[in-house]
């Protein structure tokens, strides 16, 4: 059995289906709007246990549990509106994007490690939020315009503005858990609104023929 990618019904997604690559990007934008979601979420839940712990709330421990358990149950309710909908794609200029996706998000990863590293030796473990949301919206906008993934250009502009912003206002603490919680705010919505499109066929459709 064989899986066709398909954008849409009618000419537009005849025409799709006959370019190989306008195919392998719409397979892949599908694609990443199921596991890039996940991911976000991840760092969401991490983002808003990390931020409400940094806060003088009282009560700041049951609430940092409370919002990151609301991100993993995002993603819970993610996965199973989406099933199916986002199978690897496959084809030459399939391959050709996934490693490209792929070498993307290693980078972003990893930078992702390096860089608190590097601001805690230098006294300002506090920018580990901020420098950490930059390289995801870097990586959002990258996808957004090799892609045209859905809402990745307003949330990569938000993850490089805000954090940034706050972080030339802010410090200690304080940068922490706003950085933090806006950090998490920002991936929780652009994780939906990529859940949304996707289950609601806005992304294109899978078909599957014998």
């Amino acid at each position: 059995m064989s899986v066709h990618m398909i954008t849409g019904a009618g000419p537009t997604g005849s025409a799709t289906a006959m370019r190989p690559d306008a195919g392998a990007r719409a397979a892949w934008r599908r694609r990443v709007a199921w596991i890039g979601s996940e991911i976000q979420l991840a760092f969401a839940a991490l983002w808003f246990a990390r931020g409400t712990l940094a806060t003088g709330w009282p009560g700041r421990l049951p609430i940092a549990i409370t919002l990151a358990a609301a991100a993993v149950a995002v993603g819970v309710w993610g996965a199973a509106a989406t099933r199916g909908l986002a199978p690897r794609p496959r084809g030459p200029a399939a391959r050709r994007l996934g490693r490209a996706v792929t070498i993307a998000t290693v980078i972003q990863l990893a930078a992702s490690v390096a860089l608190p590293v590097i601001v805690a030796a230098a006294g300002r473990s506090d920018l580990t939020v901020t420098t950490v949301a930059i390289t995801i919206g870097l990586l959002l906008l990258w996808l957004w315009a090799r892609l045209r993934t859905v809402g990745h250009l307003t949330a990569g502009i938000l993850l490089i503005a805000i954090p940034g912003a706050l972080a030339l206002a802010l410090a200690g603490n304080t940068l922490t858990a706003a950085a933090g919680l806006a950090t998490a705010v920002i991936l929780t919505a652009s994780a939906i609104t990529s859940f949304r499109a996707l289950a609601g066929g806005a992304l294109g459709g899978v078909c599957v023929s014998p």
